[in-house]
């Protein structure tokens, strides 16, 4: 399962699930950042919440739910359910797997430099 939402200011966020794991990803002004975190298998699709600051993340697992604060492109994970009063709710999209997955291509290698000319 894997789902993406646009937030304010830009930024991309995709939540991907593989087995236990959770792929959360956070595009943005040509900068990429991605964390995986152990949360378990996923009960139902995320909720995503835009806040002042960022936003906020609702994981549902067999075990309850996992929440994690995205601010300045940094995420965050929380010990408590935040509040989310002044929240706004956003629709996630349902995404190809792999869309959380980082972008890097490998590198070509160095070409090997030429003898240098004798003086």
């Amino acid at each position: 399962m894997a789902y993406q939402a646009k937030l304010k200011g830009g930024q991309t966020i995709v939540l991907e699930n593989q087995g236990d794991q959770t792929t959360i990803g956070i595009s943005g002004d040509g900068q990429r950042q991605s964390s995986g975190v152990t949360t378990g298998v996923w009960t139902i699709a995320p909720t995503l919440f835009q806040t002042e600051s960022g936003a906020v993340v609702e994981i549902h697992t067999g075990d309850g739910s996992v929440y994690f604060q995205i601010e300045n492109g940094q995420l965050h994970s929380l010990n408590e359910i935040p509040s989310l009063e002044e929240a706004r709710y956003i629709e996630l999209d349902e995404v190809a797997d792999g869309m959380g997955q980082s972008e890097i291509k490998p590198m070509t290698p160095m070409q090997p430099m030429k003898p240098l000319k004798p003086m």
